[in-house]
């Protein structure tokens, strides 16, 4: 009982460590291509 409780909570944390990365790497992206059209607004307005 013991151990399964155990995995339970390794995966709970596994499963939050990849949702965090995958958020942060979106979060990182549109970060960069916002920054790109603010830098470059006749190549985003045309």
């Amino acid at each position: 009982m013991k151990r399964k409780t155990t995995a339970n909570i390794v995966l709970a944390i596994v499963g939050l460590a990849i949702i965090n990365s995958t958020f942060v790497i979106l979060v990182g992206i549109c970060t960069s291509v916002g920054l790109t059209f603010f830098k470059y607004p006749t190549i985003a307005y045309t």
